[in-house]
């Protein structure tokens, strides 16, 4: 997670001309052959949906609630996830007064999956100035044992102090708060068979966490918005740091996950 995804989230906020309320969430279901899905869901609050709703539709018009139910566009973005990933379909979703869609790829190979956290955000946003350029996740899976390679997430030097000193504007502060208020991303892999043993900093029985984000949670710390503005160019022990105490704020910064898949599930 470095500061592009926050300039990123920031401009799919003003595409929608609104602040917060939107819910994404990514996840990988693996089985023990290997195969399994990838599912995308998008939920936007009610607030969201009632302004959109209001906004002609049609081919030549730009209404994004229109566009998230263009399955079209979900064909075309399977390939974006590797080679032999299929769009399989994609389901309207009304929950509290929001609306969204959910959408489920299929593969055959977790070898060939590339799986990026937060890449829905470019689906999105098809400002090529605002795309979130991070590696995606790979993985090895071979004997029972699956490798997930999780790439650098920060590629400069270190975090500086001028990017401290960016965030501790007060103005800038207050209006992040209201811009990612209600906002909640998450990216996840579910092992069906189960797990055995793994060494990811984030594992709840089947499910280990590469991503989760609760800018509720994270707005109530002083030092949240500070700790995920200075992320960009920070190394993995400065990420690491940045993120310890901050309610809400998960994200995977071994360079490497190794995951013994297994019916015996760790409590």
């Amino acid at each position: 997670m470095r500061h592009e995804m926050i300039s990123l989230l920031a401009g799919v906020l003003a595409l929608f001309g609104m602040s917060g309320c939107l819910e994404i969430d990514q996840v990988i279901n693996l089985k023990k052959d290997g195969s399994g899905t990838i599912t995308e869901e998008l939920v936007m609050g009610p607030t969201v949906v009632k302004m959109l709703e209001g906004l002609p539709a049609g081919a030549d018009a730009d209404n994004p609630i229109a566009d998230i139910y263009d399955v079209g566009k979900y064909r075309k973005l399977a390939a974006n996830y590797g080679e032999g990933v299929k769009f399989s379909r994609m389901e309207k979703i009304e929950r509290h007064g929001g609306k969204g869609v959910k959408v489920t790829y299929l593969f055959e190979d977790i070898n060939k999956v590339k799986f990026a956290p937060g890449s829905t955000l470019n689906d999105l946003n098809e400002d090529e100035g605002h795309e979130l350029k991070d590696e995606p996740l790979s993985f090895e899976y071979a004997g029972g044992v699956l490798t997930v390679k999780v790439p650098n997430l920060a590629k400069g030097e270190g975090a500086g102090e001028g990017e401290v000193a960016k965030v501790a504007d007060a103005a800038m502060e207050a209006m992040m708060a209201r811009m990612f208020k209600g906002m909640k991303l998450s990216a996840r892999l579910i092992v069906e068979p189960g797990i055995q043993e793994s060494d990811a900093s984030y594992l709840d029985g089947k499910t280990i966490t590469f991503l989760n984000l609760n800018f509720d949670q994270i707005l109530q710390n002083p030092n949240g918005l500070k700790a995920l503005n200075i992320l960009d160019g920070a190394t993995r022990a400065e990420l690491k740091e940045a993120l310890k105490g901050v309610k809400g704020a998960k994200i995977e910064t071994r360079e490497k996950i190794r995951v013994k898949v297994g019916s015996q599930v760790i409590p």
